[in-house]
């Protein structure tokens, strides 16, 4: 049990959970989700970077993990590069080819996914990522385990592409759909895997998308003091009107796929 310091600081972010730094570790709120999440992570450490380690809970009944340090791309004035882009993308496959056959069992935080085969982390984000200082197209660590759970790798995609293409917004750029549609064509080409195509990754974001507003809701209803504080901050109303922009353009975004 790790000990509880008096040197702590309360990091920015955490609409979900709050999250301390002490020294090289962060303390985070737990909840009935935390044994599985603890099994995954011990599970990933030793076979895929960028994943931090579990250290137990300390006195205050917090999980203790290993604080990544790297830089954090700020999701309101930047976007991802293409290589970073193609960086996590890659990760991704790494992580699903790493998890595909494990145990499904929870509890999780949200129910299984509908067809369900592998263990996502479920909210690959540029708020949950940094990059190697001095190298910034290197991934150097993925956080904010606790929405790991059964999904599949389009739903993943989906979700992947949501935040880091990203498809929330429109770009401010002379031909957004198009732009956006070469971010889609390199995520699936990043990915890999014979037969999966962008429109697969655009379709698996509509899905998701639609898919999580109705599982944090019920997270919230069903007593989850961290969707509730989300739904405090305008979820998941603010993502359904995002998510109605992305349909209304998916017809054009298709058409450079």
């Amino acid at each position: 049990m790790a000990p509880v310091t008096h040197d702590e600081q309360l990091l920015a972010g955490g609409n979900v959970g709050r999250v301390w730094r002490v020294g090289d570790t962060v303390r985070r709120e737990t909840g009935p989700w935390t044994p599985a999440v603890m099994r995954l992570l011990g599970h990933l450490a030793p076979r895929l970077p960028a994943v931090p380690r579990h250290h137990g809970t300390d006195e205050r009944g917090r999980e203790v993990l290993d604080f990544l340090p790297g830089l954090v791309v700020d999701v309101d004035r930047e976007q991802l590069s293409k290589a970073q882009l193609a960086a996590v993308v890659a990760w991704t496959r790494r992580l699903h080819e790493t998890t595909r056959g494990l145990d499904l069992r929870g509890p999780w935080r949200f129910p299984s996914a509908p067809g369900a085969d592998l263990i996502g982390h479920n909210d690959v984000a540029p708020y949950n990522l940094c990059f190697v200082t001095g190298a910034p197209d290197r991934l150097a660590g993925v956080f904010d385990w606790d929405l790991a759970g059964p999904t599949t790798a389009r739903l993943e995609l989906g979700f992947l592409a949501w935040n880091c293409v990203p498809l929330y917004r429109v770009p401010p750029v002379d031909d957004p759909d198009a732009w956006t549609a070469s971010r889609l064509r390199l995520v699936a080409t990043a990915y890999g895997e014979p037969g999966l195509e962008a429109r697969d990754v655009l379709a698996g974001a509509l899905e998701r998308l639609a898919w999580v507003a109705v599982a944090l809701v019920r997270a919230a209803d069903d007593g989850d003091a961290g969707m509730r504080r989300l739904r405090a901050t305008g979820e998941p109303e603010r993502t359904l009107r995002a998510l109605r922009g992305l349909r209304d353009r998916a017809g054009a975004i298709t058409a450079h796929l």
